[in-house]
């Protein structure tokens, strides 16, 4: 969009949905560099109204309704962390399910007899409201019902793809797409780190040091998981980065550094002391001697920490330093046993990424750089800036890290629609973490196929070959954004039908195997032809069915992987 052609009334709103925090930020087509973040939140504690993000958390009450965030009292069992109950099992760790969290999570899930995109879907409906009241307040009402929305929500990178459909299906489900006079509202995804990586680049782009050829490592750890995603300057005027190496990440997010925090306060007290503590007291304990307290101070300095227990807590005596009237006093090296598993995962992502740099480009990374909640840490930082001295790393001041993810979406919001050269960051390529691609038959080659997999087609007359994959995209590959791939396919039926199915094949392993695990056989005789498209535009995969020429409506398409 040039400078002197009309912008259309329209407002980006950017979501980050988090394990353990949400926030929104967004802004107006029309003054596209004041993102603002959305705030004023209800809340039933002191100094939380203007935070920058609200506790992702809900609770169910048949008599006075549903109460989510910073509104649920203390002394209640909120549900939590049900963003890590989109996850199969089977891709969960075993440290995460059986943390008292998670366990906590699908107890109160089963009990409500709700499914994970239901509660998702309930909490979204939730702090979407806020943001359209907030929004309005600042806009008028007036102004608010001519412009459209443009919906940008981050999803976690390290999510499988069967993980981002489901949370696909509950933005939809939420009443974020409810129909509006002035227009169809937008809904795009975008991967966490990549809405991280947008909103720092964009601070970091005004800076004489950044020159092309250089790469940098954002780091975004969050509250349950840690993404890690590793971009090269192409060019500075206009701003434009191509991921160079496979992003990386894993469950480690901060709040399994506040688990450690509890263990360790339960192996200092006599056995058995914490047990009288109500789980309204723990949260008050948490969130005043710790994530207000030693979390926001801890860099390993040489100190002792004195917390006050709470009340109920019956400790007589510890293998730490009990002091009168319920207060403990921790060393830094016990504060240090907390931070070290999880730092230490964390620290080796970083280095396989940066490793990975290394191997590729054949240089350091210049820029190692912190965002998310976790990615405030102190100690995180002094522990990455040691570990990788070839490289710069950097953590902005105050909640920037924290609220990296929403900006950045709005950012790529603001981006797509070439709204504001000076916020202008493109991201040119990106690398596939996964190979995805179909199965399918085709005519026999002795030089190409297994003799196990030939067959004699009566409808075709001639020999083929069935249990064929065709990748669409094989992993570490470069992806264009913007250029869709597409491959042509026809199918033949017994009989007319009027649904048809292609399972979507996901392979993490490399390279990916060009026959599937599972054998089948199917005898066709109606012809079919059509074309599958998959587009990877915003660091998410979708897919698109054609046929006869047309695009098959989005609520026509299902997708399924495997």
């Amino acid at each position: 969009m040039t400078t002197n052609e009309p912008v259309d009334d329209f407002i980006i709103i950017g979501i980050d949905f988090g394990t353990t925090y949400s926030g929104v930020a967004w802004a107006y087509s029309r003054e596209p560099e004041e993102i603002e973040l959305v705030t004023s939140w209800e809340s039933e504690f002191n100094n939380c109204s203007d935070v920058d993000k609200a506790p992702t958390q809900l609770l169910y009450d048949d008599k006075k309704g549903t109460s989510w965030g910073y509104s649920i009292p203390a002394s209640e069992d909120a549900l939590k962390w049900f963003k890590l109950l989109l996850l199969d099992s089977d891709d969960v760790p075993i440290m995460v399910s059986k943390s008292s969290q998670m366990r906590c999570a699908q107890k109160l899930l089963d009990k409500m007899k709700k499914d994970p995109v239901e509660v998702i879907a309930c909490y979204l409906r939730k702090i979407w409201n806020h943001a359209i009241d907030s929004i309005q307040r600042a806009v008028g009402a007036e102004l608010l019902q001519k412009s459209p929305f443009h919906v940008v929500i981050t999803l976690p990178a390290i999510w499988p793809p069967y993980a981002q459909q489901r949370m696909k299906q509950a933005a939809k489900t939420s009443g974020i797409l409810d129909a509006r006079s002035c227009g169809e509202t937008k809904l795009r995804f975008i991967s966490e780190p990549e809405a991280a990586a947008l909103a720092t680049i964009k601070d970091l782009s005004k800076r004489s040091t950044m020159k092309i050829g250089d790469t940098m490592v954002i780091c975004d750890a969050g509250g349950g998981t840690v993404d890690l995603i590793s971009y090269q300057i192409e060019s500075t005027s206009p701003f434009v980065v191509k991921e160079c190496v496979k992003g990386d990440g894993g469950l480690c997010g901060g709040v399994f550094l506040d688990e450690q925090f509890l263990e360790l306060i339960k192996r200092k007290l006599t056995p058995g002391s914490w047990d009288s503590v109500t789980s309204a007291e723990e949260k008050k304990f948490l969130n005043e001697c710790w994530e207000h307290g030693i979390k926001s101070q801890f860099s390993n300095q040489n100190r002792d920490w004195v917390v006050d227990l709470p009340d109920s807590c019956n400790a007589t005596s510890s293998s730490g330093k009990l002091k009168r009237r319920k207060t403990l006093e921790l060393s830094s090296s016990d504060i240090l046993s907390a931070y070290t598993p999880i730092v230490d995962r964390i620290e080796g992502l970083v280095r396989r990424q940066a490793q990975a740099v290394m191997s590729k480009l054949g240089k350091p990374a210049k820029y190692i750089i912190l965002v998310g909640g976790f990615g405030r840490s102190s100690y995180l930082y002094s522990k990455l800036r040691s570990a990788f001295f070839e490289s710069t790393v950097l953590q902005s001041r105050g909640n920037k890290p924290w609220s990296a993810i929403c900006r950045g979406a709005v950012v790529h919001g603001i981006t797509n629609h070439g709204l504001s050269a000076t916020l202008g960051v493109t991201v040119g390529v990106r690398v596939a973490r996964n190979s995805y691609g179909v199965k399918f038959m085709t005519e026999f080659d002795p030089q190409k196929h297994r003799q196990s997999d030939k067959y004699w087609s009566e409808d075709h007359q001639e020999w083929y070959s069935t249990n064929q994959m065709k990748w669409f995209l094989r992993e570490g590959d470069n992806m264009l954004i913007k250029k869709p791939v597409r491959h042509h396919y026809r199918r033949l039926y017994s009989q007319r039908i009027g649904h048809v199915s292609t399972t979507i094949y996901i392979c993490s392993e490399f390279p990916p195997p060009s026959l599937p695990d599972r054998p089948w056989r199917n005898y066709v005789y109606h012809e079919l032809r059509y074309e599958v498209e998959m587009t990877c535009e915003d660091g998410t995969v979708d897919f698109t069915l054609y046929h006869e020429g047309k695009r098959v409506g989005a609520h026509n398409v299902d997708v399924q992987f495997r």
